[in-house]
């Protein structure tokens, strides 16, 4: 029986050696805080993969007849850098943004979850229309993108791949900062545009994703 037991124990020793761990992009510049901790929840939250948005290129940029091109496309996308582009500023919020939702008269009953987490955030939340830039130290990377800010757009180098521009307002608290709301945009890449409400709170320590609502596509 001992000596069995090794030897399961050895196997399973040997599968988890042969496990490769998934790899992952690391943002020296990092530090971590309330508005970090957010910023990367919200960003992971609406920004696909690197894999998916490969996979996505691939289904969809050519018909599915046009073999040669979907071949060079997938060798291309082997070796070229995919790049996410960050906008420099802000968005900048008025300060009635979110009591102007919950006042909404117009607003559909299919969206009570909605209704509700709105009703609830819009008098505890401070939104301030403050002017500010991105902080590239809040945004832990989840994903092997590239990234670059606005600014630097056109030092991308050749043969590249732009993934879509990442924009997002500041992070607004309630008063204890249990509460949190930012407004989030996602341009390009796989989508032409769309637009995010989302909702945080923090328990026990961790922010977690109360409700990310899609505000509006184009």
């Amino acid at each position: 029986m001992k000596k069995l037991s090794i030897a399961f124990i050895g196997f399973l020793l040997a599968i988890t050696s042969c496990k490769q761990p998934k790899p992952k992009s690391e943002n020296k510049l990092y530090v971590p805080s309330n508005e970090a901790s957010i910023t990367t929840l919200a960003f992971n939250y609406i920004m696909p993969s690197d894999s998916v948005y490969k996979a996505h290129l691939m289904k969809y940029k050519f018909p599915a007849s046009e073999t040669e091109k979907i071949a060079l496309l997938k060798t291309q996308l082997d070796t070229a850098k995919i790049f996410i582009v960050i906008a420099d500023t802000l968005i900048r919020l008025p300060d009635d943004y979110l009591k102007k939702q919950s006042k909404d008269v117009h607003r559909s009953d299919k969206d009570m979850v909605k209704n509700m987490v709105v009703d609830s955030w819009s008098p505890q939340i401070n939104i301030h229309e403050t002017t500010g830039t991105f902080q590239i130290k809040n945004l832990a990377f989840s994903y092997n993108y590239n990234y670059t800010l606005f600014n630097q757009l056109k030092t991308l180098p050749t043969g590249s791949f732009n993934a879509g521009m990442f924009r997002m307002s500041a992070v607004f608290f309630n008063t204890d900062k249990t509460k949190a709301f930012a407004y989030l945009e996602k341009r390009g890449g796989l989508v032409v545009a769309q637009g995010y409400d989302i909702f945080m709170e923090k328990k026990k320590g961790k922010w977690f994703v109360v409700l990310c609502n899609l505000d509006w596509v184009s």
